[in-house]
């Protein structure tokens, strides 16, 4: 049986050993495979208009009869207002301008002093998006520029009707003795969504309280925030 068994190892050596320098043997089988394409991200850029300036107009709340009357008041031709963009943006796939910041400046304001701003909001990116946010703040300034309080917003609701108040206290909230001197209305409601290349047309109005001063200017500073629009 031994020796049965010895000639049989030997047989089956040499056999591997054939099938090995053949290289028909104990050889898996691979190749590589190579898959090429492009991947292209989109892109979520939400901008003020690049193309249309934003515009502010004058009206003042006739106090016989609480009506708004366009240009100023009687008496009381002294105030100013400016509307602009700031901020350059660019996006990177779409090649479309625009900016991140609405600046809004109004010199002079006294009581029921009203002012009505209107701007585009424009999708350069290439994602549909949903606005869900604006974000305000803003400074008062003296007649040499110095700041000499910053504006908090104030809007306990949350639907963009609310008031700007000088922070006194400097603490950076509304709090007990903090002058209440702008009210301001954003008239669009939220969410709502933008398409690529479209534009949405923005409104904001603005009156001024008993406590607002002249010889002084308030600027506005709006941004505005937005997500991927989900339809579910």
């Amino acid at each position: 049986m031994k020796g049965r068994l010895g000639k049989f190892g030997i047989a089956f050596l040499a056999l591997a050993l054939a099938l090995g320098l053949t290289g028909a043997g104990f050889a898996h089988w691979s190749d590589d495979v190579q898959i090429e394409g492009t991947v292209e991200m989109g892109s979520l850029t939400l901008a003020f208009d690049y193309v249309e300036p934003p515009s502010c107009q004058e009206y003042y709340r006739d106090p016989a009869t609480g009506a708004l009357v366009e240009g100023e008041w009687l008496g009381k031709e002294v105030g100013d207002c400016d509307a602009w963009f700031d901020d350059y943006m660019e996006d990177v796939h779409s090649g479309k301008r625009g900016y991140k910041t609405l600046y809004i400046a109004i010199t002079n304001a006294y009581p029921q002093y009203i002012v009505h701003t209107t701007f585009k909001l424009h999708n350069i990116g290439t994602i549909a998006l949903d606005i869900t946010e604006y974000i305000i703040t803003g400074e008062k300034r003296d007649s040499t520029g110095a700041v000499v309080y910053d504006l908090l917003w104030y809007d306990p609701d949350g639907d963009y009707i609310g008031s700007l108040y000088e922070d006194v206290n400097g603490n950076g909230v509304v709090d007990a003795g903090d002058l209440e001197v702008i009210n301001l209305e954003i008239t669009n409601a939220l969410p709502y969504q933008i398409d690529p290349c479209k534009t949405n047309k923005e409104e904001i109005d603005m009156e001024f309280k008993q406590d607002a001063e002249e010889c002084h200017t308030y600027t506005i500073h709006v941004s505005v925030v937005a997500i991927q629009w989900n339809k579910a």
